[in-house]
């Protein structure tokens, strides 16, 4: 099998990404559109105004209002816990209902980069159909983890080669017969979330010790169909993913 140019593919994305990103002055606040899409297949934005300790980055409200809109209580004690950690471990905060950054000019991409990765990561997680909001997707899979005995490090952040950090939901330490691995739990696979998590691991793997691998456990319950060209994808990009329906076939090399 030929080598894939790995630093080409990476190098096209970032391409990709850049010409689809826009950008428009709003009353003296930028206005950044993102080609990542919501539920309803519109644009996520982030806004950037200047402030006397340097700059502000807000999603304006949008994340959370539109899932209040949606019907989604959020002020539940255990929703309200989720967020919180969803937040913290981005270094996002809500402020009167907004996802907030504050930052510099130096560190404008890694701030714009995590509040896009909070406001992807709360869109995702809360959005589940109704009968699993109360049993989300990535819980279950930690519950999986540990009923087999299998050794993690939960809400993992590992720095690329651009300097960026991407949170991993579960890292696997290496063991005698196996490497370090890392995991994240898919709830919903689309094009945007598998673009995402590709360009995490080209960006990260390097970066890590010899054979690391990385899993993408992906949910196919409730009468989800899978694309196969996106397992594919993620296959191409050294991506192992692994159908929650199959997760007990996958026990015995996660475990060792």
């Amino acid at each position: 099998m030929p080598t894939l140019p790995c630093d080409e593919l990476v190098d096209s994305y970032m391409r990709w990404l850049r010409q689809r990103i826009t950008v428009a002055d709003v009353g003296g606040v930028c206005e950044i559109t993102t080609p990542f899409l919501d539920r309803h297949n519109d644009h996520f934005q982030i806004y950037v105004r200047r402030t006397a300790q340097g700059l502000l980055l807000t999603d304006d409200g949008y994340t959370l209002s539109d899932l209040a809109i949606s019907g989604l209580d959020l002020r539940t004690e255990r929703r309200q816990e989720l967020l919180r950690t969803i937040l913290a471990g981005l270094g996002v905060r809500e402020e009167k209902g907004e996802l907030v950054v504050e930052t510099n000019d130096a560190d404008f991409p890694r701030g714009k980069h995590n509040l896009l990765q909070a406001m992807l990561a709360v869109n995702d997680l809360f959005v589940a159909a109704p009968p699993r909001v109360a049993r989300l997707f990535r819980e279950d899979v930690e519950r999986f983890l540990a009923a087999h005995e299998i050794r993690f490090t939960p809400q993992v952040h590992l720095v690329g080669k651009s300097g960026l950090s991407h949170r991993f939901d579960f890292v696997i330490p290496a063991s005698r017969d196996r490497p370090e691995r890392a995991v994240r739990a898919i709830n919903v696979l689309d094009r945007q979330t598998a673009g995402f998590l590709i360009f995490a691991w080209s960006d990260t793997r390097d970066r890590r010790p010899p054979r690391s691998q990385l899993y993408a456990i992906v949910n196919d319950t409730d009468s989800r169909e899978l694309r196969p060209e996106l397992l594919e994808a993620l296959r191409a990009y050294e991506v192992r993913p692994v159908k929650w329906s199959e997760r007990d076939r996958h026990v015995e090399e996660l475990a060792q």
